[in-house]
Order: structure tokens, then sequence, then C-alpha cells
């Protein structure tokens, strides 16, 4: 019989079903249940687009050549279209030592994985725990990084849960080199409004090899049709919670995606997601590329946006920090 650490129930999604029940002399019926009255995390079968928590994920662990470790975390943000800004403080915080250990503030939708990593010395004893600590609408979540076997993680890991492996073969997932990166802003100070010229100079190996082209005309990746289809006359079930549509990498060329990763607001980039390089600059087996994009700001303040630079397969990150006056 496996035996699991208890550390290892604890990490990942929480979903419990809520369910109010009333039962009468003679009969029962269920109860009207308003969210407010309900915990956040025992709401999974419904959506909202605002007012929800923030989950942050430990990941897994990587070694270092030195023998230090690389913590990854990642986070939920359970709203489809609100973006809050959680400061790193008594609401955001690690422990236990430096309650600032690099995460983001400025939370995004949904899932968001792999999105900052925390190195550990290589003493860093095995019974011992790092927790990223968020609270938000009176809810506090925690992801419990630690050196548990079963949570040490590698490429293959990591790709195919950001999809981006794409199935390409063992040698091209293990022998390719994440990019090199550096950032830098056209201006560190400038006011509302004002755009800035984001530049990211990407060198990286000559892989992932292309992948062919995907035909927009073919046939679905479905093996068959759904057998549950409502009839042509049903009525249309209201939704007014939109999908939110995530961002990923180009599958065959180094991209760029620009976010904010703290700060008090959104910024507007242009062009906005991933900003694909189509040709490169090939010399000796690397390719090189420069992506310039331009950002502006609707809100005052102190902000740091993250470059996730992508060779179609693995990611690199690097910061810029800007700062918005009225």
């Amino acid at each position: 019989m496996k035996v699991f650490d208890q550390r290892t129930i604890r990490i990942g999604f929480v979903g419990v079903i809520a369910t109010v029940l009333v039962v009468g002399a003679a009969s029962s019926t269920w109860a009207q249940v308003n969210r407010r009255d309900v915990p956040i995390v025992t709401q999974p079968q419904q959506r909202f687009n605002s007012g929800q928590d923030i989950q942050p994920i430990f990941e897994g662990w990587t070694r270092n050549e030195d023998g230090s470790y690389q913590f990854l975390f990642g986070y939920l943000n359970r709203n489809y279209a609100e973006r809050p800004e959680v400061p790193v403080g008594e609401n955001n915080f690690f422990s236990p030592g430096d309650p600032d250990r690099g995460q983001p503030t400025y939370f995004y939708p949904r899932t968001n994985r792999y999105q900052f990593e925390v190195t550990v010395p290589s003493d860093f004893p095995t019974d011992s725990e790092l927790i990223w600590e968020v609270t938000r609408q009176g809810s506090t979540q925690r992801a419990y990084g630690f050196l548990q076997a079963d949570w040490e993680i590698d490429v293959n890991t990591i790709t195919s849960n950001g999809r981006t492996q794409f199935g390409r073969g063992v040698e091209e997932l293990y022998g390719n080199t994440a990019p090199l990166v550096t950032v830098e802003a056209s201006h560190p100070s400038v006011g509302v409004g004002q755009p800035v010229t984001l530049t990211v100079r990407m060198t990286d190996d000559a892989l992932p090899t292309a992948l062919p082209e995907r035909d927009d005309d073919a046939q679905p990746r479905r093996r068959r049709d759904p057998t549950l289809v409502p009839p042509d006359d049903a009525p249309d079930i209201p939704d007014n919670i939109p999908q939110y549509s995530k961002p990923y990498p180009k599958r065959n060329h180094m991209s760029v995606l620009w976010v904010v990763h703290r700060g008090p607001a959104d910024a507007e980039f242009e062009p906005a997601g991933y900003q694909g390089w189509e040709d490169g600059m090939p010399g000796d087996g690397w390719t090189s590329g420069t992506f310039e994009t331009a950002v502006s700001f609707d809100e005052p303040g102190t902000y740091t946006l993250r470059a996730f630079a992508s060779d179609a397969m693995l990611t690199s990150r690097a910061n810029v920090t800007i700062t918005v006056t009225e």
C-alpha cells in the first residue's frame, strides 16, 4: 500500500461541492445559497467574473548544477475577468525567511503555470517547507514547496504542462537549450498615456526544429462527435461569464510575450499576445532576434513588466521596471 506524505495532500487545488439541504418535518427542499455565505473554494461548479480568491501553486522542484534547488511556482486566479493586485506584504508573502521571493503581485485570470522560481540552498532540509501565502476576499490560500522526491520535475514535465512539447522527440527535448534574453525600456519613467518601447534581444540554439504547419481546413482532432447534443429548438443557455483565452507561444518561431508581473493595473501592449520572430539571423547554429513592443499605462505607479521568451519549446524570463507618473 502506498503511503502518501501529508503535505502532498495539501498541495494543489481545493475542490469541495457545497450542498445545503433544509430538512422539514414532511419533506426536503434545496435552499438558495448566496455565494457570500459560502467559502470561495466551495464553489467549484460556478464561474465568476470577479470577487474570487487566488490559489498559489507549487509546480515542483529541479536540481541546479551547484547542488542548490529551484522551486517552481504558478497560480490559479479563480476569476474569469478580474485581474487583482495583491502587493507583497501581509496578504502576499513567503515564509520562513524573506517574504519577497519575486512572486507576482498582479494576477491574470485562470491558471498560470511556471510563473517564477525560488532558489533554495543545497542544504535545504528535506522535512522543511517554503510556503507562499496569498489572501484575498478574506480567503487565505497556500502553496507548500518542499523536496519530496515525487515532486522532482524536468523539462518533459514543464513542456507537457505548458503545452509546448508538441510531440517532438526525446533528443530535441533534452538537447534543447533555453533562450538567452536581455530586455530594456526606452524610458524608465513616463507619464500616464505616454508610450514606451520595450526591446527584447533573444539568442537561441537551432532547436527545436520546425514542425509541419497546421492545415486550418483539416478535420478536427476530436475522435468522435459528442453524444449529448441539444436539439435545434433548445433555448440558449445564458452565460455572461466569458471564457478567458490564454496566449501560447508560436509553434515554429521564437516569440515573446509581455505581461505585468507587478503593478497597480494592467498595461496596453502593442502587439498583444506572443509576438513571433519569423526568420532570425543564423550564425554558427544559433539564431538571434530582436523584438520591439510598445506599452502604455492608464494608471500611475511602479510596474515590473516581465518578458516570456520562447523558442517554441523552452521559455526564459526577464524583467524591466518602469515608473509611471500622473
